[in-house]
């Protein structure tokens, strides 16, 4: 009996670890973020599923996830007493029924304020969230894009680091490598270029090839390039880039969002009858990350072209 009981508890311990060593869905995106891997796609909603409910919002982060997005983008501002919230505009006007710069209100009162609705009018029941409240939800289930974190670079980061979503968490903006170093200090930069944090830079091609070559040459290696390309002509940067994706080098991420950032090669193009004018153009490219407003499309589409991997699901 007793070899019995022993046996099952070591049975129980072994599921026990072998579940706790499962990693999750976050964790084998990261990974595969990290790996040489280039035929997944990854699929970035912007600001959360607002076709659905308000940006930012709980309900914009639950869709994401919940349409199998890889990655979903959140928007961080700061508050009058040091909190950081969900905010795109740093103003509360257009987004709820408060009016100013977040930076007016201490945390308390904007929670009072309500979300408008997906038609910019109507108020709903939707707080505004704190980025800890983001990270409650989004924890190992989805990538994290910090966009804004140019507000507070450093304070963005400790508060990435301190609620241990380093690995989770991808952030940007358009520094210099020179200036993201003095801006976060010496031990945020170690833990970057140690790649415990993902850093993307944004890089303007049709006119920031300085800004391009400085960061090839830094020591801080960016896990992709946010690329935005107003002009459709010959493009050196995304050329170069693309000769190295297949090296495991750098990704390129491109927002089809509206024309200005992509040469016209929208979502609204593909969603109207030519996805490979729009989405498939920027895959011949080399692009492996896109950041969309038509989610179920893009998705629909990658998977069509076998550019979506079973394995993060």
């Amino acid at each position: 009996m007793k070899i019995r009981i022993f046996a099952l508890s070591a049975l129980a311990f072994a599921m026990s670890f072998c579940a706790s060593a499962e990693q999750s869905r976050a964790e084998k995106l990261r990974a595969l973020l990290d790996s040489k891997d280039r035929n997944h796609v990854f699929v970035t909603m912007h600001r959360g599923d607002w076709r659905h409910a308000p940006e930012n919002s709980v309900d914009a982060i639950k869709g994401s996830i919940a349409m199998g997005a890889d990655i979903v983008e959140l928007d961080v501002a700061k508050t009058k007493d040091g909190h950081y919230v969900l905010l795109h505009d740093g103003t509360l006007d257009r987004v709820s029924n408060g009016k100013g710069k977040s930076t007016k209100y201490t945390l308390e009162e904007i929670r009072k304020f309500r979300l408008k609705g997906i038609d910019g009018k109507t108020l709903t029941d939707y707080k505004i969230l704190t980025l800890e409240e983001a990270f409650a939800i989004t924890r190992g289930k989805i990538l994290v894009n910090l966009d804004k974190f140019g507000r507070d670079p450093k304070g963005i980061a400790e508060f990435v680091k301190k609620h241990g979503m380093e690995k989770e968490v991808i952030l940007k903006e358009r520094f210099s490598p020179a200036k993201l170093e003095k801006l976060v200090g010496p031990e945020i930069w170690k833990d970057m270029v140690e790649k415990r944090f993902a850093y993307m830079p944004i890089i303007w091609v049709n006119k920031e090839k300085k800004l391009f070559k400085e960061w090839e040459k830094s020591e801080l290696k960016p896990v992709a390039y946010e690329l935005c390309i107003k002009k459709a002509k010959p493009v050196g940067i995304l050329k170069e880039l693309a000769a190295k994706t297949g090296e495991g080098g750098a990704r390129i991420w491109i927002n089809t969002l509206w024309d200005e950032l992509c040469a016209g090669r929208t979502d609204d193009r593909g969603y109207n009858g030519d996805p490979d004018g729009s989405w498939g153009w920027w895959l011949k490219e080399g692009a492996t990350m896109l950041q969309t407003d038509r989610p179920a499309e893009l998705i629909r589409y990658l998977e069509e072209k076998g550019r979506r991997s079973g394995e993060v699901k």
